[in-house]
């Protein structure tokens, strides 16, 4: 989307979500308190604005949930300050709660929203609006591109990158995270990605930084490895200390002999306690094209290709913050030298610029697209499957 009124795009928008907010009590109810409900709270607790759980089971009104209060929506009435209600439940059950609420004379989009509307388009809006707190669903900083796999059609085109190239340096990585902190108040996940993390030398540094000057700003934060690498005791002793947690690229269908090191890895987690999630072994991936494709199209063009994607990709690099960490990756790694200004500079904004940060995150720009959607398929990409993991070397 191409700006038109830079920092004022949600101004209208917000003003009835905000007055709406305040005729609340400026307060949220999450209606299911289990495990949806829990991922939810972490997020809204980080307002000051949570007032509790509703649910419909007796046993989670008398004992609460992880010492959080759960009413019943007969008693949510009977409260001085009801608040918005954020329906946090598996979709077969969404249905039945709004059946139940609207029984009750509450209005969808007035008095309640469906959890994953309301995370994805309207708290990050009201969240600036009502309480000047900029939160960002997902962002990463990219610590190398170096790995120790070189995948065919990897969306970082980490392959074409040389085992001996030059990491991001510390005082980058610390940089990155102070420019994107000094702005954001609240981020779902934050991630420490490559290239492969644990080829960093200076991880366990940054994880020490980020954990110690800003993890109360962070619900999951997370690093992103292929799980060929085992950390040292160093790295895993400070993960268990800021609750960080080991996400794992499953490619053991593609690479038959990472199930035996995902083994090991795993062992070392459960040994040290820290926090991990296995994924599903990954069969086929999306071919972005990046290397075949040139559509060399018009602005309109691109802008549709841009509005179609909406990859939830960012990345805070110094002081810049790129929309599509893919975008800024490829180029560079593949020496293209496409996109060179396709971001935001922080460093030229303040804290009252927040609404133009949160515009960026939601798509806005000044062309509406990046220079690197000419050359990729997008939200088309899906319809050219390639194997997982497939290696251009033998790698291990």
């Amino acid at each position: 989307m191409k700006w038109l009124n830079k920092g004022h795009e949600f101004d209208e928008y917000a003003k009835e979500l905000v007055e709406n907010f305040t005729q609340k009590g400026s307060l949220f109810y999450i209606f299911g308190a289990g495990e949806i409900g829990e991922d939810i709270r972490e997020v809204i607790e980080k307002t000051g604005c949570f007032s509790g759980f509703i649910d419909n089971d007796r046993k989670k009104q008398n004992s609460g949930v992880n010492g959080v209060k759960v009413i019943s929506l007969k008693e949510y009435f009977e409260e001085e300050k009801r608040g918005l209600i954020i329906i946090a439940a598996d979709k077969r059950n969404i249905p039945v709660i709004t059946e139940q609420m609207a029984a009750m004379g509450l209005k969808r989009k007035i008095d309640f929203y469906e959890y994953t509307e309301f995370m994805k388009d309207i708290f990050p809006v009201l969240s600036v609006y009502a309480n000047n707190q900029l939160y960002v669903e997902l962002a990463q900083i990219s610590l190398t591109e170096r790995c120790s796999l070189k995948c065919k059609k990897c969306a970082h085109a980490c392959y074409a990158v040389d085992s001996k190239a030059q990491d991001m340096s510390l005082g980058m990585a610390k940089k990155s995270a102070d420019f994107f902190f000094h702005f954001v108040d609240i981020i779902r996940e934050f991630v420490l990605i490559g290239g492969e993390p644990f080829l960093y030398r200076n991880l366990a540094d940054i994880i020490e930084y980020i954990g110690e000057n800003y993890r109360n700003k962070i619900v999951d934060f997370t690093i992103t490895t292929n799980g060929t690498i085992i950390p040292d005791s160093s790295i895993l002793e400070l993960c268990r200390k800021y609750h960080v947690i080991i996400r794992i690229s499953n490619y053991s269908a593609g690479i038959k002999s990472l199930e035996k090191k995902y083994g090991q890895l795993l062992e070392k987690l459960n040994d040290y306690q820290v926090l991990y999630s296995m994924g599903n072994k990954e069969i086929q991936w999306m071919d972005y094209g990046f290397e075949t494709v040139y559509r060399n199209g018009t602005e309109e063009e691109l802008i549709q290709v841009f509005d179609r994607c909406k990859t939830p990709c960012r990345e805070i690099r110094g002081s810049r913050y790129y929309y599509c960490v893919m975008a800024r990756s490829v180029s560079d790694n593949l020496k293209l030298n496409v996109g060179k200004e396709d971001y935001l500079e922080l460093a030229d904004l303040t804290k009252q610029d927040k609404k133009v940060i949160l515009e960026f995150d939601r798509g806005y720009s000044d062309k509406g697209y990046l220079d690197m959607c000419n050359r990729c398929r997008g939200a088309e990409a899906s319809d050219y499957p390639i194997p997982a993991a497939e290696q251009k070397l033998d790698s291990l």
